[in-house]
């Protein structure tokens, strides 16, 4: 058994980078960057102004109120082919190209208008309310590197410099195959051993959520030949993810299964909780990963190793969920001699994050487990957590939607 860190070092130095792909911009949503993006032209391409207001020449403001003749109204997407004089004024639209002449721009509430002339209510330094050429990015300039995951915000600056394609890091395809006796399909109502398959779906959102590509390959029985067949049909993937039968029942078949694949297996049990049996694997291009069948075993192992190899995969710079201090907000125990991820809630409130444990019946319990968006994590060496200590918390993608 080796421990959370050893094997994160192991997923992490094991899992290749996909190749990149050339997608339509609109498609790149959710990826990341395989190339630094240059801009081809100065953004901005003119000294901008701002604001609504008035254009002018700071020096013409010595003394307030100042009345300046307005000469020209200039709106976004025209451009002044004038030089503003002293004592004159131009009034300007807020993304409008701000006149040769002039070197400020006053916002239109401090200012008065009257016929063919306004009043500048207070003075402005030079430079107010001006983005000159080429104060963003100048032409020739990277504006997103590779590694930059390809957010809303990097889709609108790749269009803005006139990106309609991008290469990406390819998205992994991800084969979900659950195994065990006593599953049923969700459809059906369980019978008085039976359970649904909750792991499938689960994964398979969490898979997504990771901007992976999922597919549910089934339901494998608790058999060598089931379980040899389905798990060849998974190799087709870049990831192969199983859930159950890794621990050490009769019918705890995969690692058995496994061998006869002659798969290169990295560690087949972690010195963690919930989530020990787990196993890693690896055959040819594909990565195989064996969960752990109750729900928040697979679920937590997920975030903390498979999470962090997909992002490897699509080329992120860092890899796992972020982890914050936060204060307890009463008593936690850890008995079980490995290092504990609790499932939590979490808040943040005047500058500072707060964290709850929630009290779970065990790895099998998923109504606990869902009503929570965050880890209290308890290494090893500590027995006992005291309300009002300073922990670490791994903050899930639930946090960030509550």
């Amino acid at each position: 058994m080796i421990s959370l860190q050893e094997a994160y070092r192991l997923v992490v130095l094991n899992t290749p980078r996909l190749q990149p792909e050339l997608l339509p911009l609109l498609q790149a949503a959710g990826r990341v960057l395989a190339e630094d993006v240059i801009t081809d032209v100065n953004m901005p391409p003119f000294p901008r102004s701002g604001m609504d207001g008035y254009a002018l020449r700071a020096a013409d403001l010595a003394h307030t109120p100042a009345r300046l003749e307005v000469v020209a109204s200039i709106a976004a997407g025209s451009f002044p082919d004038f030089i503003l004089q002293p004592g004159e004024a131009a009034k300007i639209m807020t993304g409008a190209p701000v006149p040769s002449g002039s070197d400020a721009v006053q916002m239109i509430e401090k200012t008065r208008a009257q016929n063919h002339s306004v009043e500048i209510l207070e003075a402005v330094a030079v430079g107010a309310n001006i983005s000159p050429l080429g104060s963003e990015a100048k032409q020739g300039e990277v504006v997103a590197r590779a590694e930059t995951f390809i957010s809303p915000a990097i889709i609108g600056l790749l269009a803005a410099v006139g990106k309609s394609e991008v290469q990406a890091f390819r998205a992994p395809t991800v084969g979900i195959l659950t195994t065990g006796d006593e599953l049923v399909d969700i459809t059906v109502k369980p019978g008085r051993a039976h359970i649904r398959n909750s792991n499938g779906y689960a994964l398979f959102t969490q898979v997504e959520n990771a901007g992976g590509r999922p597919q549910l390959l089934g339901i494998a029985r608790d058999q060598q030949r089931d379980l040899h067949e389905k798990i060849t049909s998974g190799l087709q993937y870049d990831l192969l993810l199983l859930t159950g039968g890794v621990s050490m029942g009769d019918l705890d078949l995969v690692e058995e299964v496994f061998a006869q694949f002659g798969f290169e297996i990295f560690f087949n049990k972690v010195a963690v909780k919930p989530g020990k049996p787990v196993i890693f694997a690896r055959s040819g291009q594909t990565l195989i990963f064996g969960l752990p069948g109750n729900p928040v075993s697979a679920a937590t192992m997920f975030e903390l190793l498979v999470r962090p190899a997909m992002r490897k995969m699509m080329g992120c710079a860092a890899y796992s969920n972020p982890i914050v201090r936060a204060q307890l907000t009463e008593r936690f125990a850890n008995r079980s001699q490995r290092e504990f991820y609790a499932p939590a809630w979490a808040s943040y409130a005047e500058g500072k994050f707060t964290v709850r444990p929630l009290k779970s019946k065990g790895s099998g319990d998923i109504v606990t487990y869902a009503a929570s968006n965050s880890y209290l994590i308890c290494l090893i060496a500590r027995e006992e957590l005291q309300a009002g200590e300073e922990v670490e918390i791994m903050l899930r993608t639930e946090y960030f939607y509550q």
